[in-house]
């Protein structure tokens, strides 16, 4: 079985990976019997696709109309009957395309903004026969708008990704990056049954790293190597003897009520700006000895300036990217905190939690290496991206 929920979700690729390369030759067929799309109660919509085999699919939201999209590979169709197979007030229409690549799309009409609450392909082992379920509930307007916008900034970054700014905007030598796998030793971060955030989060650590250094252009780094404890000034303090581009903290989250799922990623809140302790995170060979507070703090401010907008850039980017590579990650992914580890005044930094480690889906996905390996591939091509644009910017800043 194959499930993934969230709130709201633009886009999922869910399957065996091995069956996108291979797409002109493998598909399912939809089977009439047992497809539908119904209205359920709390105006909920539920679609449910019966196949004929488990293939890729991805789903996605589209503005102007209000649409939502199913694609998945087929190798044949079925004569659907779109009118019978429609009994929902929530769509004004239904449409099917067999598109390139053997990518067949259906595309439906919404008569309001509709968010995806769940997603679920399950098989029954005995014939092979697959039933796709998908639920959908009302979200307001923007949150819809905010959908259709991240489809379709991740589809153009999907294609600008390697042209013009990649050629023109590289950093001279070697980009240091340096990994922060969150918690450690005495300090487990959030658990759940016999798995500890901290475990988990240098596990994924590694393997970020070991992906990143197939990269000529980089430099990886990490601040601990194995489960021992380490304080949050000694993590900054090694981002800064490593001299690194960029620092990137990895954690799990978990909450005690309630349920959350996803990635989220944080910047450094401008409430942050103004810590108890700004003096001993501005450690670039400025001497502050009888600096008082009041010139630190301003002193620290002043070296953010410019970082904070880039560390801004790298956290949207990544969750672009990062939405190509799952499908599927927090509704509101972007966030700002006040964590020491993001205070570096001259190193774009953020903070990303990976997933929720209370909510079921969520820890299968942190201990499975392949979705691991798909989001390190997301995070990859993130930092990437970013690099060549950060470049640019900055050569558009000196003009």
């Amino acid at each position: 079985m194959i499930r993934i929920c969230n709130f709201i979700a633009f886009c999922l690729f869910i399957a065996v990976p091995e069956l996108r390369a291979h797409s002109t030759t493998l598909g399912a067929v939809i089977i009439n019997e047992g497809s539908f799309v119904q209205d359920r109660n709390r105006h909920q919509v539920e679609l449910n696709l019966k196949l004929s085999e488990q293939v890729p699919f991805r789903i996605y939201f589209l503005d102007k109309p209000k649409t939502l999209v199913i694609e998945f590979v087929a190798e044949e169709l079925q004569n659907v009957d779109l009118k019978k197979f429609t009994m929902s007030d929530s769509v004004a229409d239904v449409k099917s395309r067999l598109g390139d690549e053997g990518w067949f799309s259906l595309s439906l009409e919404l008569v309001k903004p509709l968010g995806l609450k769940s997603a679920e392909m399950r098989g029954d082992g005995s014939t092979g026969i697959v039933n796709l379920s998908i639920w959908l509930e009302p979200i307001t307007r923007k949150e819809f708008l905010y959908l259709s916008n991240l489809h379709a900034n991740a589809e153009n970054a999907r294609f600008s990704r390697f042209t013009k700014i990649a050629k023109e905007a590289k950093y001279d030598g070697q980009v240091r990056i340096v990994i922060d796998p969150g918690h450690g030793g005495l300090d487990p971060g959030a658990m759940a049954g016999k798995f500890k955030e901290s475990e988990l989060m240098l596990t994924f650590a590694f393997e970020l790293k070991e992906a990143l250094m197939r990269i000529d252009e980089f430099d990886v780094f990490l601040t601990r190597y194995e489960d021992r404890f380490l304080s949050l000034n000694d993590r900054v303090l090694i981002a800064q003897q490593k001299e690194a581009d960029l620092f990137i903290s990895l954690h799990a989250d978990a909450i005690t009520k309630g349920i959350a799922r996803g990635t989220t990623i944080y910047t450094l809140s401008k409430k942050g700006l103004a810590p108890e302790n700004e003096r001993s995170y501005l450690k670039m060979g400025t001497d502050l000895a009888g600096v008082d507070d009041e010139i630190a703090s301003i002193l620290f401010e002043l070296a953010t300036v410019d970082t904070l907008p880039r560390s801004e850039a790298l956290a949207r980017v990544a969750i672009e990217e990062l939405f190509l590579a799952l499908g599927s990650i927090n509704a509101k992914p972007l966030r700002q905190g006040d964590f020491s580890v993001l205070k570096t005044p001259n190193i774009p930094s953020i903070l990303i939690e990976v997933g929720f480690m209370s909510t079921q889906s969520d820890l299968q996905n942190l201990t499975s290496p392949i979705w691991r390996r798909k989001f390190i591939n997301g995070l990859r091509s993130a930092i990437q991206r970013w690099i060549s644009e950060d470049k640019l910017d900055a050569i558009k800043r000196r003009h």
